[in-house]
C-alpha cells in the first residue's frame, strides 16, 4: 500500500464522489477507492468483474429500445413466429430500401466502418450477432470474407442477406460462396467491374434469391400457376411441359434440324453452344430434360473422358422411340461433340468421344452402326 499525504482535492470532486462517500459511510479513501474501480472498468470496455458487459450500457440499449417500440419505430414479435415467417420467406430477396434503414449508404463506405457500425447496432439492437471480416485490396476491396457468429440461425440469414445485398449494390462485391452451420454463416464476395444498380447481382440472387422470380411470375399470374400446380399433383406429374414448337415438331414428325436447335439453345443459356464444356452441357441438358418430363428419369456421367448420358421413358411404340431417339440425337448433334447412340426398351444411351472421328458421324449427327434403329419418321 502507497501512504500519501497532504492531497488537495477541490470540492467540486468531493461532491462528485459524495454517492461513494454515503456508502462508505463518509470514509473518502474508500470512496476513491470505489471511483477509480469504476473508471477502471470504463477503460476496459465497460467490463465488471465477472468480465460481463457493463449494467448501464446494457441499460441504456434496453431503454433505446423500448422508446423505439413505444415510437411504433420497431415491434416486438415473437422469436417463433419470427422464425417461421423467415422459413416461410426464404429465397426471396430483401428490397434495397428496408436493407438502407439499418445502414446509411452515404455514411458507410469502407470495410472496416461497415464492421463497426454493424457490431454497434447488434450491441444496440441485443441480435447476439458478431461480425468480422476478412478483406484484400485497397481502397476498394477485391476480395471479403464476412463471417456472422452467434444469435438466431434463422435472423442471421437475413442480416447476412441483407449485408451482402450492401456490400453488392455499394461496394460492387459479388456473393461467391456461402458457407452455413448453426452458429456460424460465412460470405465470401469478389470485386465486379460492371454493376446494373437497377438489377440485382448474379451470386447474390444465386445465393439469397433462388426463389424470387419464381415468386414474382407467381404474383404476375396467380392463376394460372394455382391451377397447374393443382392439376400436376392431381395427375401425380404424369404431364409433359414442353415448348409449343417442340409439341408441333413431335405431332407432324418433322423434327427440328441440328442448326434449329443450336439457336434454340442460344437463346436459352444466352450463349451460344460452343462455349459451355461438355460436362456443363450434360448438366444442361438434365436440367431442361426433367422439366419437360417427356420422359421419367436420367442418369448423367460428367466425368471426363467417360461422358454418357441415359434417357429412362416409359413408351412403347416403335415410331414413338423412334422420334424421342431423333429429336435428343439432334439436340446433342447442336452442341458439337461427338457422340454415339444406342437404345433398347425404355433407354436410350449417349455416349461420347470414344474412338470416333468425323467421318463417322452422318448428317443427322449420328454415329453410323449396326445397332442404331432406323429414324425414318
Amino acid at each position: 500500500m502507497i501512504v500519501r499525504k497532504n492531497i488537495s482535492i477541490d470540492q467540486c470532486y468531493i461532491d462528485k464522489l459524495k454517492p461513494f462517500l454515503d456508502k462508505n459511510n463518509g470514509n473518502l479513501s474508500a470512496a476513491i477507492r470505489d471511483s477509480i474501480e469504476i473508471a477502471s472498468q470504463a477503460l476496459d470496455g465497460n467490463k465488471n468483474e465477472r468480465g460481463e458487459k457493463d449494467s448501464s450500457n446494457a441499460s441504456k440499449n434496453a431503454e433505446s429500445r423500448n422508446k423505439m417500440v413505444e415510437e411504433e419505430e420497431f415491434l416486438l414479435i415473437h422469436h417463433t413466429m419470427l422464425e417461421w415467417f423467415i422459413k416461410k420467406t426464404s429465397g426471396l430477396l430483401i428490397e434495397e430500401s428496408t436493407v438502407y434503414e439499418l445502414i446509411n449508404p452515404y455514411t458507410i463506405k469502407k470495410i472496416p466502418d461497415f464492421v463497426s457500425y454493424v457490431n454497434a447496432l447488434n450491441d444496440k439492437m441485443g441480435w447476439r450477432i458478431k461480425v468480422d471480416a476478412e478483406y484484400t485490396g485497397s481502397p476498394e476491396p477485391e476480395t471479403v470474407i464476412l463471417t456472422l457468429s452467434n444469435g438466431n440461425p434463422c435472423f442471421r440469414g437475413v442480416i447476412a442477406q441483407s449485408l451482402a445485398l450492401y456490400l453488392a449494390k455499394q461496394m460492387k462485391l459479388d456473393v461467391q460462396g456461402l458457407f452455413n452451420r448453426s452458429n456460424v454463416t460465412k460470405i465470401y464476395f469478389k470485386r465486379i467491374e460492371f454493376l446494373n444498380y437497377e438489377k440485382v447481382p448474379k451470386g447474390l440472387e444465386e445465393h439469397f434469391g433462388s426463389m424470387e422470380g419464381t415468386f414474382r411470375e407467381v404474383q404476375r399470374r396467380p392463376e394460372l400457376w394455382k391451377n397447374l400446380i393443382k392439376t400436376y399433383r392431381q395427375q401425380n406429374y404424369q404431364r409433359l411441359n414442353m415448348n409449343k414448337k417442340v409439341f408441333e415438331a413431335f405431332v407432324s414428325g418433322n423434327l427440328p434440324s441440328v442448326d434449329d436447335m443450336a439457336r434454340e439453345f442460344e437463346l436459352l443459356a444466352g450463349k451460344p453452344p460452343e462455349t459451355f464444356t461438355l460436362a456443363e452441357h450434360i448438366m444442361i441438358f438434365k436440367e431442361l430434360y426433367l422439366t419437360d418430363s417427356i420422359g421419367s428419369d436420367i442418369e448423367v456421367c460428367t466425368e471426363k473422358g467417360n461422358e454418357y448420358v441415359k434417357l429412362i421413358h416409359d413408351y412403347s411404340d416403335r415410331k414413338v422411340c423412334e422420334r424421342f431417339i431423333r429429336y435428343y440425337s439432334n439436340i446433342f448433334a447442336s452442341i458439337g461433340y461427338l457422340f454415339t447412340v444406342t437404345s433398347s426398351p425404355h433407354m436410350i444411351v449417349f455416349e461420347f468421344g470414344k474412338n470416333m472421328d468425323f467421318s463417322h458421324i452422318s448428317e443427322s449427327g449420328l454415329v453410323d452402326a449396326e445397332s442404331e434403329p432406323s429414324f425414318t419418321p
